[in-house]
């Protein structure tokens, strides 16, 4: 189906568009001769109603014939050959209009045929105005696919990236644990594999709600309570209101992998990690806050937990998501600000 009938908003706009045209039309007819503006009104009104319907007819030949790779010669062709078409047949419905207006106007057909080499003429120039326009309009949606095709890749990678990352932290993590406590490392494998298997499960989705994202986290941070036990304490407030909101799946899990790894694991005796979700005008604000040394040994490198975060909020949201991060009285804050999508 054409992209303006598909709407009935687009439609009526796309109509609206054709009454200064139509104006235009009944001024030049007029100002032509020989017609007073009453009876070029009743003729103007529905002929351009129509061609209206007529001229979203090159959307399916600009299609057939892209521009880029259809020669020259075969588009003046199709193009030229249908607006002459279009336009012997806009002056013909024009023709019988004027004849069928006579019983009101009289003479008006002998005084209108004068003016229907000038109408043929505006007939193929709206036409082909039309066809360029249409190839406007695909370009533009060419484009927009293209830009969607490239920022879902993006995401896909993004998302691929994180699971190696935690995987690798996890065994590692397990492999530690079987030399000093095997049965914390079978209760650890056993979580590591339900989280994998809801990951698994949610892999596909473009997007999860927030209760579904908290649920993984809550299952990340059941395998890190085995490994550190006491040292890693958890509070978490979220407004109710805001847990079928949409966001990017394992958005949260890199933070808190962060979190743990150069916060709770640098502090001897442990620290807390607060967890705040709500939303506000039309926003979701996420804070994820940890305790930790700031005495601690600098880390080699910045990892790929933050930028990932960024660079998927990003192409999923362009400007409108906002990561913020704080340093204050040893505690490490990050802020997630993105449009709350239900």
């Amino acid at each position: 189906m054409h992209p303006i009938l598909a709407q009935s908003r687009r439609f009526l706009l796309y109509l609206a568009g054709w009454i200064p045209a139509a104006i235009l039309l009944e001024y030049l007819l007029v100002k032509a001769g020989r017609l007073g503006w009453g009876e070029t009104a009743a003729i103007v009104a529905p002929l351009s109603f129509l061609f209206a319907f007529v001229c979203l007819s090159p959307w399916y030949l600009c299609r057939r014939l892209p521009l880029r790779t259809t020669p020259i010669s075969t588009l003046a062709i199709h193009h030229g050959s249908a607006a002459v078409l279009a336009s012997l047949f806009w002056i013909a419905v024009a023709d019988g209009l004027a004849i069928s207006l006579s019983r009101f106007f009289p003479d008006l057909p002998e005084r209108f045929t004068p003016h229907l080499a000038m109408l043929f003429g505006i007939g193929v120039l709206l036409y082909e105005l039309a066809a360029a326009l249409h190839y406007v309009a695909l370009a533009i949606q060419a484009s927009r696919e293209a830009e969607l095709l490239a920022r879902d890749a993006e995401l896909r990678a993004l998302k691929a990236q994180i699971n190696p990352h935690f995987l690798f932290n996890s065994l590692n993590s397990i492999s530690a644990l079987t030399a000093i406590d095997p049965e914390r490392a079978r209760e650890m494998c056993i979580r590591l594999s339900d989280f994998l298997r809801s990951t698994l499960r949610l892999g596909d989705k473009a997007t999860v709600t927030l209760g579904e994202e908290l649920a993984l986290l809550k299952a990340y941070l059941d395998i890190e309570q085995i490994r550190f036990g006491a040292r890693l304490r958890v509070h978490e407030q979220v407004e109710p209101d805001c847990l079928d909101a949409q966001l990017p799946p394992l958005l949260l899990q890199p933070l808190v992998e962060n979190a743990i790894k150069h916060g709770i694991a640098t502090l001897v005796d442990g620290g807390a990690i607060e967890i705040d979700a709500r939303q506000s005008e039309g926003l979701l604000r996420v804070v994820i806050e940890n305790d930790f040394d700031p005495d601690s040994p600098a880390r080699r490198s910045s990892g790929v937990g933050l930028p990932n975060v960024r660079s998927r909020l990003r192409a999923r949201y362009g400007p409108d998501a906002l990561v913020e991060v704080k340093v204050r009285n040893n505690r490490f804050r990050v802020e997630l600000l993105l449009p709350c999508e239900v």
